[in-house]
């Protein structure tokens, strides 16, 4: 394994969030996320926006994934959007060849919240059932190489990852869509997945969580004590996955503004993993107003 992207498989503490030597790896992860949302952010329009520049040297960057933002798709007479946007990147670590991440991002704008809040159920293809705005975005989203076509987003990255290694990271939405990627993934022979996911909310059902939990072998979802989303939705059945890793005061390496966006915002859950990771009081102007929540450290 090389140093950019070295994960194991981490213990759940019911009792308490517990640091592990993961923590920092995991946070390097998730900053590639973070690049991904602000490369769609700063060019919404573009569908292989320039690369952050944060990205460099360790990571290489392989293609974009693509998504369809539209709400209401089970009924197409109502559906409402239908742009292709930019929703992550694939990425291989310069310092270690074959070793892939694909970064999802989180939720941007008004029509990506209306997807988040669609909160019904229908069925996953495998078991149980999935969250209907996000599972149906999902299902339009595609890969593409640099310049290259879209084509269909499991076996794309397949195709571009080959016997490597690829872990898939995602914040917020982007994490109930990297839960359902990490399962397509893991279905396919010879392959070697893992998950990581920072504040998402609930992707299925009780059946879903099961099947993920016996088909996944090393995954793990971050959840800040204080972040709303992880609870989300309520009711109808929907459970989080198993390996839920818990955040509290007492484990994390930052204090965090008090506050529902405070407690959402993927800066915040970084610092938490990892206070040195980043100089928070320095960074780029998209960012600065979410590293404002970030207090010091713990």
């Amino acid at each position: 394994m090389g140093a950019v992207i070295t994960t194991a498989s981490f213990l759940f503490c019911e009792d308490d969030f517990a640091m592990t030597p993961d923590h920092t790896a995991d946070a390097r992860l998730g900053l590639t996320v973070l690049c991904a949302f602000d490369m769609h952010a700063l060019e919404p329009a573009a569908l292989e926006p320039p690369p952050d520049p944060r990205l460099s040297p360790d990571w290489l960057l392989h293609g974009y994934i693509t998504g369809v933002d539209a709400i209401l798709r089970a009924e197409a007479a109502l559906e409402l959007g239908g742009q292709r946007v930019c929703y992550g990147l694939l990425l291989e670590a310069a310092a270690s060849p074959g070793e892939f991440v694909v970064a999802i991002r989180g939720t941007e704008g008004l029509l990506e919240w209306a997807i988040d809040g669609e909160f019904a159920l229908c069925p996953h293809p495998l078991a149980g059932k999935a969250e209907a705005g996000f599972w149906s975005l999902y299902e339009s989203m595609s890969f593409r190489s640099p310049g290259g076509k879209d084509v269909p987003l499991a076996s794309g990255i397949a195709d571009a990852v080959g016997e490597g290694i690829v872990t898939i990271v995602g914040h917020s939405l982007g994490s109930a869509l990297a839960t359902y990627l990490t399962l397509d993934l893991t279905e396919r022979p010879g392959l070697r997945v893992r998950g990581r996911f920072f504040a998402s909310p609930r992707p299925g059902d009780a059946a879903f969580a099961d099947l993920f939990d016996r088909t996944v072998a090393d995954y793990c979802a971050y959840a800040w004590l204080l972040d709303a989303v992880p609870h989300v939705p309520l009711g109808l059945g929907y459970t989080p996955l198993h390996n839920l890793v818990e955040i509290r005061p007492s484990g994390a390496q930052a204090r965090i503004g008090f506050g529902l966006q405070c407690s959402h915002h993927l800066v915040c859950y970084l610092a938490e993993l990892d206070y040195l990771l980043l100089d928070w009081k320095n960074m780029p102007p998209i960012d600065q107003s979410c590293a404002a929540c970030i207090k010091g450290p713990a």
